[in-house]
């Protein structure tokens, strides 16, 4: 699984907006990954919610980086919060001139647990 983005303090918590906030990841993964490391902490009907978030390999967008073939979650460092979107979140329009998420230096992780051992290098 590759964790890419940081949101510090992101108030978009179990699909809600939220006062306050907790340090979340970005994090894509494989359908496998997923299956394996995910999809126990959702229930059958989130895990249905994030198969449709899905896209084939050719529509990926190499001229910036992203692998639309993959399954993508915004995770809370402490695991309260796990929400399925799209692989265009992060990137898209809504944000205007502004978006919360912060690039960090790639890092691959084996469990969603590794979340609370990230320390964030900006690149």
């Amino acid at each position: 699984m590759k964790v890419k983005l940081y949101w510090p303090d992101c108030n978009f918590f179990n699909g809600e907006w939220v006062s306050g906030g907790v340090d979340s990841y970005w994090v894509e993964c494989t359908y496998e990954e997923a299956e394996k490391n995910v999809f126990p902490y959702l229930s059958p009907e989130q895990i249905e919610s994030s198969k449709k978030n899905w896209e084939p390999r050719e529509n990926n967008n190499n001229g910036i980086g992203i692998e639309t073939d993959r399954l993508c979650y915004l995770v809370s460092r402490d695991l309260k919060s796990i929400v399925s979107l799209s692989w265009y979140y992060p990137y898209s329009g809504q944000w205007n001139a502004y978006c919360p998420f912060i690039q960090i230096k790639e890092l691959d992780i084996k469990e969603l647990k590794d979340l609370s051992r990230i320390i964030p290098i900006e690149v």
